[in-house]
């Protein structure tokens, strides 16, 4: 019975200990849109607080990426892709789990599986 009683524990300390170890994460693709090419592609774990801008900003620092922030919430340019902020013939857009973003980047904070995407694209207008 000692021995049942022991097995039990352990597998349940088992399962604690495997449960306590995953943090929550959320996916980030950055992609050109123009020309139809993932850029980066990585997941990072949340934390409380953090928002899609830092995450981001956090991975291109990381990974030597020079990038620049346009108007304290926006993507200006990610290496060599840059918009067009006087025509905006092509632009840098977010996407939050499929949908057009109405917040920007440093305003959204990722829950646990969510896609944020970046896609350079042109304008349709």
């Amino acid at each position: 019975m000692k021995k049942i009683l022991a097995i039990i524990l352990a597998l349940v300390m088992v399962l604690c200990f495997a449960g306590c170890g995953a943090k929550p994460t959320a996916k980030f693709v950055i992609s050109d849109a123009v020309n139809d090419a993932v850029l980066y592609e990585f997941e990072a774990e949340l934390s409380e607080g953090a928002t899609a801008g830092s995450l981001i900003e956090e991975y291109l620092t990381e990974n030597g990426v020079d990038y620049t922030v346009y108007d304290g919430d926006m993507i200006g340019s990610i290496g060599e892709l840059e918009q067009d902020a006087e025509n905006w013939s092509v632009y840098w857009a977010c996407y939050y789990n499929g949908e057009y973003a109405t917040v920007g980047l440093w305003g959204y904070v990722p829950a646990e599986g969510d896609l944020i995407e970046v896609k350079f694209e042109e304008s349709t207008w």
